[in-house]
């Protein structure tokens, strides 16, 4: 009797949390709506993660975590990830601000860019990586400065400059966190990329030595982009031009996207520094790649 009386106590407590729990439990996350048909559902925040269902137009997820474009919700009991930005805040609201933008994809392939209007980015993906960060500092310049808090700041200005031109932009860390280079190249291929830049800042024993240029690592539509933005840069900013570059970095020779990478500066350089460290700089960078990329785009 005492087993049968606990196999009656259990089946109770089953169909009482059966009844009384929702399908959906993250109480303490947003709601959103989503905006588009066929939002494939997946176990992980990758295009190449296993698609487990389908989200339609008007449909609410709740969403309690965020990661370089993918929003992270329940979806039949278990933790799925769908891309943020065809997500909005239910009753008109802007799309899901993630660490940055990403995702870009319906139903079963990521779309192509959508046609470009003149002058404009709209449709393009445009990967940021700020280079270095975490327990990577990278160069360490005049005073103890770290090349990781710079490239940091200026992705953060040029992501906004290249967003307001009508791109969704990615970065590959948006605080001060380790990402390996392979990460950073594997962030990339997930999404349907059309620009990978990669920024630095550069260091030489001799403080003489000052500038900034822009590489690239095969000839063709890399060597064209690295060129656009170099042209851009060398019209926009105080900084000396040392030109166009070519490399075999890893972020640019194992990368199978468009891709470049931006020098732009030396923190070992007296004057250089000076320039790096203001606002204007940052500015002045961020109008300079813009420019690049808005005529490569758009010749």
């Amino acid at each position: 009797m005492g087993t049968m009386r606990t196999f009656i106590t259990a089946i109770g407590f089953i169909l009482f949390f059966t009844i009384f729990t929702p399908t959906v439990m993250a109480n303490d996350g947003d709601t959103y709506q989503v905006g588009t048909d066929g939002l494939n559902v997946r176990t992980a925040p990758s295009n190449s993660a296993a698609v487990v269902g389908q989200l339609n137009s008007g449909d609410q997820v709740v969403v309690f975590q965020k990661e370089h474009g993918w929003a992270q919700t329940y979806y039949d009991g278990q933790v799925v990830w769908v891309a943020a930005h065809y997500l909005y805040q239910s009753g008109g609201g802007e799309a899901v601000t993630t660490t940055s933008q990403a995702g870009s994809e319906s139903s079963s392939q990521s779309p192509e860019p959508a046609s470009t209007a003149s002058g404009t980015l709209n449709g393009y993906n445009i990967i940021l990586d700020p280079g270095h960060g975490g327990n990577d500092p990278g160069a360490i310049g005049l005073g103890g400065t770290l090349e990781k808090n710079f490239t940091l700041k200026t992705a953060e200005t040029v992501a906004q400059k290249l967003r307001d031109a009508g791109a969704t932009v990615l970065m590959t860390r948006s605080d001060d966190k380790y990402v390996s280079l392979a990460k950073r190249v594997d962030i990339s291929r997930s999404y349907a990329t059309d620009a990978f830049i990669s920024l630095h800042y550069n260091a030489y024993p001799l403080e003489g030595v000052n500038g900034f240029s822009t590489y690239y690592h095969t000839n063709g539509d890399d060597r064209e982009l690295a060129a656009s933005i170099q042209s851009g840069l060398k019209g926009n900013m105080a900084l000396n031009s040392r030109g166009l570059m070519q490399n075999g970095y890893h972020v640019l020779r194992n990368n199978s996207d468009l891709a470049v990478l931006a020098e732009l500066g030396f923190i070992t350089n007296p004057y250089d520094l000076s320039v790096i460290q203001t606002s204007e700089h940052r500015q002045n960078v961020a109008d300079g790649i813009a420019e690049g990329v808005l005529n490569y785009f758009n010749n």
